[in-house]
């Protein structure tokens, strides 16, 4: 069964637990969705400071 990205509706390749753990998302569409704009008003294509942030990378 393929796995649909809940935000992105992109598929998801990996692993079933790693998509249950990010709520049915990439891990990316996860940080972006639920971590990066935690503390304020960061755009998503600003670093928001996150060890990982996909920005930075």
């Amino acid at each position: 069964m393929e796995q649909e990205c809940m935000r992105c509706g992109k598929p998801v390749e990996g692993s079933r637990e790693d998509y249950e753990l990010f709520e049915r998302m990439h891990w990316e569409c996860f940080h972006f969705a639920f971590e990066h704009n935690l503390y304020g008003d960061i755009a998503e294509d600003a670093d928001c400071g996150q060890p990982g942030c996909p920005v930075s990378a």
